[in-house]
């Protein structure tokens, strides 16, 4: 039985019953043992209350309709995979599915949380203008966001600082002595990224670049945009001297375009990606590129939501974990 069901029975809400079982928060005598009775009664035995209210929530995660990154980008489907692995480790439920921005009445998503099945939920690679997050909050069902968060609202996140790192790809790039850099990005909706954007702002901003939109040339996080891409950034922009992808699997498919148009790197143009992907240290030359450490990211999302269902008092969650940029042989200084 899980805590909806006991909740359902019980005639409370399921943070109710997560914090009675947990022996917290204050409630009258004939809740605590209507709540207690019924979940002893469908324990197995030898197993206690506080056991069971680690291992029995719902989760539901939900992911983009234009979801290109299960088959393109290997890092963000590594990451779902090891979150669901993290989840059901502890005994948990896991359920993903996809939703759209304006989140569709006609939705997977709005008929999941319809069916008032779910304790708690993940938003990951959310976009712009997302309505989910808001859905979730008029809700009362706790969540995090991650994958791309916003910094012009409030909200509950835990993601790696993809501003920061993109900023730091930027102010390296400027040591090395480029001034010329074309920007291969990413999904202009998705807020990871916005966030790599931003990034890139701020170190212009703060390095007193001239801020050029035309270097900057939006798509999929796939190898196909960035092969693309590529040609025609250097057929518009020739004294481009350094590129950032704002993946590898982007910088994967500007190799293969450089090499087409007989330039060499870094001896003619600097590339750098993001991820740190196992293949950039293999490729040739070895990518440059800005290394997250997904897997601690997992463990830390399964631990704060079961504390923001089980906790009253937490107001707001917000957790940048450090990015760090791995420097190989794709980047020379400017000759």
């Amino acid at each position: 039985m899980k805590l909806k069901e006991i909740a359902d029975k019980a005639n409370v809400s399921i943070s109710t019953v997560s914090r009675i079982i947990n022996n917290q928060g204050n409630f009258s005598e004939e809740t605590r043992r209507k709540v207690m009775e019924l979940a002893t009664e469908y324990l197995k035995p030898g197993i206690s209350p506080s056991r069971f209210a680690g291992i029995a929530y719902s989760i539901a995660v939900f992911v983009p309709e234009a979801n290109d990154f299960f088959d393109n980008d290997p890092a963000s489907s590594a990451d779902l995979n090891d979150l669901k692995e993290q989840f059901e480790a502890q005994g948990h439920q896991f359920h993903m599915t996809t939703h759209n921005a304006e989140l569709s009445v006609s939705s997977s998503a709005y008929r999941l949380l319809g069916e008032k099945k779910i304790d708690a939920a993940v938003v990951f690679d959310p976009s712009i203008d997302d309505k989910l997050v808001d859905e979730l909050v008029n809700r009362g069902i706790p969540y995090l966001v991650t994958n791309g968060r916003s910094y012009d609202r409030s909200q509950n996140f835990i993601d790696y600082d993809n501003r920061k790192g993109a900023s730091d790809v930027i102010h390296y790039l400027h040591g090395l002595g480029h001034r010329k850099i074309g920007l291969i990005a990413g999904p202009s909706r998705h807020l990871v990224n916005e966030n790599r954007l931003r990034g890139c702002r701020d170190a212009y901003r703060e390095l007193g670049l001239e801020w050029d939109d035309s270097r900057v040339l939006t798509g999929a996080f796939d190898p196909g945009h960035g092969y693309q891409t590529v040609k025609g950034m250097v057929a518009e922009h020739p004294d481009i001297t350094a590129i950032f992808a704002f993946n590898d699997m982007i910088a994967f498919g500007a190799m293969k375009g450089l090499s087409e148009l007989k330039l060499k790197i870094p001896k003619d143009v600097s590339l750098v990606g993001f991820d740190d992907l196992k293949l950039s240290e293999f490729m040739m030359p070895p990518l440059t590129t800005v290394r997250r450490f997904r897997y601690d990211i997992s463990q830390l999302i399964v631990k704060i939501i079961t504390e923001l269902i089980t906790n009253k008092y937490i107001s707001e969650v917000n957790i940048s974990l450090k990015t760090e940029l791995i420097e190989r042989e794709s980047c020379g200084k400017v000759k």
